[in-house]
């Protein structure tokens, strides 16, 4: 069959082929996925959907990654027989994040999706482990810290399985409850293996790095933050050149200490990121505006700067001179949007409670 061969060489294309972004690969396999719908293919395009779905997890938007899970479930749902489910229950957990991410999915969306994330680990015999992991981590994030030390203890009285965290994103997730929570020599002490390299995973421990940065710098420890932001930018080297999008909000992080520290530094790497921002999650989005805010507040002058920033950027100029100022001002302005938007889903103030303190 001709339209098996076509997937079958975008397949190795994007598996072989170095110099492949990852928009490159997701729009190949696109390709590979029509070709299988077109010929009523499910169980092809049930495999290359799969390979679409892990290469979205390098960007910072997440409409891919939606859009090409629900097919695959309904795949499954529809011929359990053909499939199984612990080919996509890993990614299960992305898909889980993303839900938190996009303020215009609903609490009750949200509850029964986690729900039925719940449903499928146990009946695949897995233990609770993931299921709250990913509880503790959105309350975490909504300032809710003693119900987060909750979650977390429960994630670590639960059996370690195929579907638990790696060790270096076990102790990165750790880590910010103790940074978040005034405990920074604490959280730095249960780093000490990242910093160390003794465990690493795909985004660990750049993201890691970046934490680490910028608390030691609020928290005024400056030899420390040179430190770990020279580690973070060994980090970035490789995933800039990879293209990696994923990561905008922690390198936001990064962007906010160098604002104090090497105007020029940051300034660059604010050029590199601006065009992930403009097609990120509203989470992302969102953390990024809070942190450049945060991180503008701290230059000394407004002098016009040169950035050679994408035309759907919204401030976009053919000049390409930003002022400060204005950058600072239409950031802040897109947090607080943001923010209301989700503590409009949470029915909580954290996230506008945060951008006002800016």
């Amino acid at each position: 069959m001709k339209y098996t061969l076509e997937i079958q060489k975008i397949l190795y294309q994007v598996d072989d082929d170095k110099s492949l972004s990852p928009k490159d690969k997701i729009r190949l396999l696109k390709q590979a996925a029509a070709f299988a719908d077109e010929n009523e293919d499910i169980e092809w395009g049930y495999d290359v959907r799969l390979q679409l779905i892990r290469e979205c997890y390098a960007l910072a938007s997440a409409t891919d990654l939606i859009t090409e899970f629900n097919w695959v479930l309904n795949a499954y749902e529809s011929h359990p027989d053909w499939f199984n489910e612990n080919d996509f229950l890993w990614q299960y957990k992305w898909v889980l994040r993303e839900m938190y991410e996009n303020p215009q999915v609903s609490m009750e969306q949200i509850t029964a999706i986690m729900d039925d994330f719940k449903m499928r680990l146990l009946r695949n015999g897995y233990g609770l482990r993931a299921y709250y992991d990913r509880l503790y981590d959105e309350t975490l994030t909504l300032g809710q810290y003693e119900k987060a030390k909750e979650y977390l203890d429960l994630r670590n009285e639960s059996s370690d399985d195929a579907m638990g965290s790696c060790p270096a994103c076990t102790l990165d997730y750790e880590i910010d409850y103790y940074l978040l929570t005034n405990q920074f020599e604490e959280g730095y002490n249960r780093a000490k293996p990242l910093i160390d390299k003794q465990y690493s995973c795909a985004h660990v421990p750049a993201r890691t790095f970046c934490s680490l940065c910028y608390h030691a710098d609020k928290e005024g420890k400056s030899d420390i933050a040179t430190k770990i932001n020279s580690l973070a930018e060994e980090e970035f080297l490789e995933l800039f050149a990879e293209n990696d999008e994923s990561l905008l909000a922690p390198i936001a992080m990064l962007i906010c200490y160098l604002f104090g520290v090497n105007e020029a530094k940051a300034w660059s790497y604010v050029e590199k990121t601006i065009p992930w921002y403009t097609e990120s999650s509203a989470h992302a989005q969102y953390n990024y505006a809070a942190y450049l805010t945060e991180g503008l507040k701290k230059l000394t002058s407004d002098a016009p700067v040169k950035l050679n920033l994408p035309p759907d950027f919204s401030l976009y100029t053919p000049t390409h001179t930003y002022a400060p100022a204005t950058l600072k001002s239409w950031f802040k302005a897109e947090a607080t949007r943001q923010a209301a938007a989700f503590d409009a889903r949470n029915n909580c103030h954290a996230f506008t409670q945060r951008v006002a303190a800016l």
